[in-house]
């Protein structure tokens, strides 16, 4: 009588693997400062400041510069200047690889943004560095990134605003 008993499927087979996560992962932070689960929307809205305990959390170069410029609005300068590998540099991996990577984390070529934007209605050029970028890491790239926005404010008679940021 076999329609008496129920045969057993095993979860593989009801569920794939790939679905069994948790649909709301990621989208919640404890504060490191009281404690408390945040939704990470509202952190995001209020500048990633707990609503809690007014905790600043990390902010990255695009939110600096979303922070300090009018509207938000900004064209980048340089984008396509990146690092390259010359002395062949190795750690616990090698250097060319640990930029690859971090370029496609952070979307950015290097560890610097060079935007022409306007702060309180006047028109300037802000550098924002990123620590994220292998902890700032200062390489050529930068230096040249920084220098081009230095000419560029001579010639344009623009102010200049670097926002550096470590650790």
């Amino acid at each position: 009588m076999a329609w008496f008993k129920r045969e057993k499927k095993s979860i593989d087979s009801a569920v794939p693997p790939d679905e069994r996560r948790v649909r709301t992962e990621g989208m919640w932070l404890k504060c490191e400062a009281c404690a408390a689960i945040l939704w990470k929307k509202d952190l995001e809205s209020n500048w990633q400041v707990c609503p809690k305990c007014e905790h600043h959390f990390k902010l990255n170069a695009f939110h600096r510069l979303e922070l300090l410029l009018d509207d938000a609005a900004w064209t980048e300068h340089d984008a396509a200047l990146a690092s390259n590998d010359p002395l062949g540099f190795v750690d616990t991996k090698p250097y060319k690889l640990r930029l690859k990577d971090t370029q496609k984390k952070l979307g950015m070529a290097d560890a610097i943004l060079t935007a022409e934007g306007r702060l309180n209605g006047r028109d300037l050029i802000c550098c924002s560095m990123e620590f994220g970028f292998i902890g700032g890491s200062m390489g050529a790239v930068v230096g040249e990134k920084v220098t081009r926005a230095i000419e560029l404010c001579l010639n344009k008679q623009l102010p200049l605003v670097i926002v550096s940021c470590s650790g």
